[in-house]
């Protein structure tokens, strides 16, 4: 039986459920906190960084989409160091899912006053039943997902629509943002937080091979669904500013309990940040697995790591990724410590994703002539340039504000990988095997994608 595929509207609704959920009902109030009505800076800039981002991804999908390609990518075009790299930053992707469970559960919690004190009972709870999805393999997660998705969309239009009537223009003060009354570092760390949250789109470009048409679905995925998020962040966080009561934001339903009624309030809870929250774990479980699956293929984690099952998801992988995350989440690690480590770390991992069409172009020229989607590749370089760079300093920025208790938790775990790779390697080179010389043999797919455009070239 032929495996069922992945189309381009569950490619969209999957983007959208991955970046509406991390970033609007976690960082939003997080950073309205911490600076105010700056927070509609931090997300012009952080839709910008994206947007530069993007076309990088976007091109590189067009031409040779692959599972698992934030590391394949890297480590096949640009160096295998590189390559080890994104898989210690793939390892730490789980911080991310506990990131949605422990928000998941303070928006349950608020519908269930009973279980005041159990959050970290019902984060664990929510891991576990999507844990048990994630085995039943990718085509049923990401349908489920769509279907989420819609009724999350309708919630987050209630709030916007209901909440810009009433709206208090003296609480948005947008001199605040441009003024000396927040710090640059504080903006850029902002940034970082929020640009992680719209780069959440490009878990869909991870899973290429259940995807129907990768080379034109992905990158019109990788396109639309930031550009749709980005007009629905910032509406939101207008109408968040604007009718917020006090100095500080607890969570996004105690500011649509001021302007909407009781049932309303329930049904914006349960469609907005609980679907949301749901949406965004599906495409990150699955980039994540398929990131780890990737580099078990090419032995830089044991072979018996990529054996699948039934429903082509490994079953280790699996079992990995949620343990990590049920082990933060029960650790109690706040949302905002969370997700500044997060955002450090995939700061950057972006750097090396972003410079990727550079040596694509070099590795592959004729594959180049035949994308999904055209772009101009001065366009695109141009826009590598400038995320690598912004990538950059967003990394310097959310590491900065980061407690010295946080940096020896992730400096262990770096260390700990550094010792995994040493030992890996002197274990296959004791088996005649260099893995940085296998990790440097191009990939099949992408030679034969290559060879394909070649004879196409010469054919005229």
């Amino acid at each position: 039986m032929e495996k069922k595929k992945i189309g381009l509207l569950a490619c969209i609704a999957t983007g959208i459920g991955a970046i509406i959920g991390s970033g609007i009902f976690g960082s939003l109030p997080a950073e309205i906190n911490e600076i105010g009505s700056a927070v509609i800076l931090a997300f012009i800039l952080a839709t910008i960084y994206t947007i530069a981002k993007m076309f990088p991804a976007v091109y590189s999908s067009s031409i040779i989409p692959a599972s698992g390609s934030f590391f394949l990518q890297p480590t096949k075009l640009i160096h295998p160091a590189v390559g080890l790299y994104m898989a210690i930053q793939n390892l730490l992707q789980p911080v991310l899912i506990s990131v949605f469970a422990v928000l998941f559960a303070d928006y349950f919690v608020s519908l269930f006053p009973a279980l005041q004190g159990k959050e970290r009972v019902v984060a664990v709870v929510i891991l576990l039943v999507y844990a048990v999805l994630a085995y039943m393999g990718n085509y049923l997660f990401a349908s489920i997902n769509s279907l989420i998705v819609i009724v999350m969309l309708l919630a987050v239009a209630v709030y916007i629509f209901i909440g810009l009537p009433h709206i208090n223009a003296a609480q948005i003060d947008f001199s605040e943002a441009m003024g000396s009354g927040v710090k640059f570092s504080s903006i850029a760390a902002a940034v970082s937080v929020l640009s992680s949250c719209l780069a959440g789109g490009s878990a869909v470009s991870q899973i290429a091979d259940d995807v129907r048409n990768p080379r034109r679905d992905i990158p019109l995925a990788l396109i639309l669904s930031p550009v749709i998020v980005a007009v629905i962040y910032i509406l939101m966080s207008i109408v968040t500013l604007g009718c917020m009561q006090g100095s500080e934001v607890t969570t996004l339903a105690d500011v649509a309990s001021n302007f909407m009624g009781g049932g309303l309030v329930v049904f914006f809870v349960v469609g907005g940040p609980l679907c949301g929250v749901l949406t965004s774990m599906v495409p990150v479980i699955m980039l994540t697995c398929a990131q780890i699956q990737a580099a078990a293929e090419c032995d830089v984690f044991p072979e018996f790591l990529a054996k699948k099952n039934k429903h082509g998801v490994s079953t280790w992988i699996l079992v990995y990724v949620m343990a990590f995350a049920i082990i933060c989440a029960g650790a109690g690690l706040s949302f905002g410590v969370l997700m500044t480590i997060f955002s450090a770390v995939n700061a950057l991992a972006d750097i090396p994703t972003c410079i990727v069409p550079f040596f694509l172009k070099k590795r592959y020229p004729h594959a180049c002539n035949y994308p999904g989607i055209k772009f101009n590749f001065t366009f695109v370089a141009v826009m590598a340039v400038f995320a690598a760079v912004v990538a950059a300093i967003l990394a310097v920025s959310a590491f900065k504000s980061l407690g010295a208790s946080v940096y020896l938790m992730i400096l262990g775990f770096m260390a700990l990988a550094v010792v995994y790779f040493i030992i890996r390697i002197r274990y296959l080179k004791g088996k005649g095997r260099d893995l940085f010389a296998e990790l440097k043999v191009p990939f099949d797919d992408w030679e034969a994608r290559e060879a394909e455009c070649k004879a196409l070239d010469e054919a005229k």
